[in-house]
């Protein structure tokens, strides 16, 4: 159930649109720049952060890494695989480095 609604976080947090600039520090400065780099746009910074967090809340559950990357391309239809496991490994290498 706790897995169900971290999908639903990061279904609510990530899509296709024009990336945020704002003003970040550390690890969400970082991460966001990232995923600019990587040509994930998404629908601002803050649900972007969220978004990151929530892999790896996901991975902390027991989620398997692709099953990660499943979920986020089934919560983001917009996604390829290739996007999702982008966005995932860019959010872990951020957040959770543990789980890479």
């Amino acid at each position: 159930m706790k897995s169900l609604l971290v999908l639903a976080s990061i279904a609510a947090a990530v899509g296709l649109a024009a990336p945020a600039q704002a003003e970040r520090s550390g690890n969400d400065a970082g991460f966001l720049a990232a995923l600019e780099q990587a040509g994930l746009s998404h629908r601002g910074p803050d649900r972007a952060i969220a978004a990151g967090k929530a892999v790896c809340e996901l991975m902390d559950n027991g989620l398997s890494p692709i099953d990660t990357v499943n979920a986020v391309r089934t919560t983001n239809p917009g996604f390829t695989v290739e996007h999702a496991a982008k966005f995932a490994g860019i959010a872990a290498s951020a957040y959770c480095p543990e789980h890479l």
